[in-house]
């Protein structure tokens, strides 16, 4: 468990791994769930979902999961989504294979967009080998990162610095009124494959 608020139903963040052969009863999400398939592959009344997919499934949703020969790992929010704002009862992305960004020619930080609202974005951002002090503003409502696979070096400044790795959660505050700057480093050879939620 990375964070809960709340008593038996709660808000939380978590990791949650499924071994292979799985079938859980059919649920409904009374504050909605977002997940990020980590390794594995997911599969429920929605589809089939493989590692790097991102899935928002709206208050009021349900399905029945089941997990196959390949097991399956999550990071899942659960009863974080607002009713302010109205989405489908599911939506689904797909991020690029971590292999495919290694072999690739671009040698920047690329980042490819998932999910926006006027309440929340999530994105995800792949740091190559060799990336130094590349700026990550923080928003005046912070940022969480997890780091879907690779390692890197986080600094706030010149006050904190952090080693982040491979399926580690951060959450980034910020307490003024103006972005803070976080300086992103890498020498890993995978590079750094990061989720990111403002």
């Amino acid at each position: 468990m990375l964070e809960r608020k709340g008593a038996e139903v709660a808000r939380a963040t978590t990791i949650v791994r499924f071994d292979p052969h799985q079938e859980f009863p059919r649920h409904t999400h009374n504050g909605g769930e977002e997940f990020i398939v980590v390794a594995g592959t997911w599969h429920d009344d929605y589809g089939a979902f493989p590692a790097y997919s991102y899935v928002r499934n709206y208050i009021g949703s349900s399905h029945t999961p089941k997990i196959k020969e390949d097991g399956c790992t999550i990071l899942v929010k659960l009863r974080q989504m607002s009713k302010t704002r109205e989405e489908p009862e599911t939506s689904s992305w797909s991020l690029p294979a971590l292999v495919d960004l290694k072999m690739g020619k671009e040698r920047d930080v690329q980042k490819f967009p998932l999910f926006s609202s006027p309440l929340e974005r999530t994105y995800a951002l792949y740091f190559p080998k060799g990336t130094m002090d590349k700026i990550l503003p923080i928003p005046p409502h912070g940022l969480e990162m997890f780091l879907l696979a690779g390692c890197i070096k986080s600094e706030l400044g010149k006050a904190t610095s952090r080693i982040h790795t491979k399926w580690s959660w951060s959450r980034f505050p910020n307490d003024t009124a103006a972005p803070q700057k976080l300086f992103i480093s890498t020498d890993h050879e995978d590079g750094a494959y990061a989720w990111i939620k403002e």
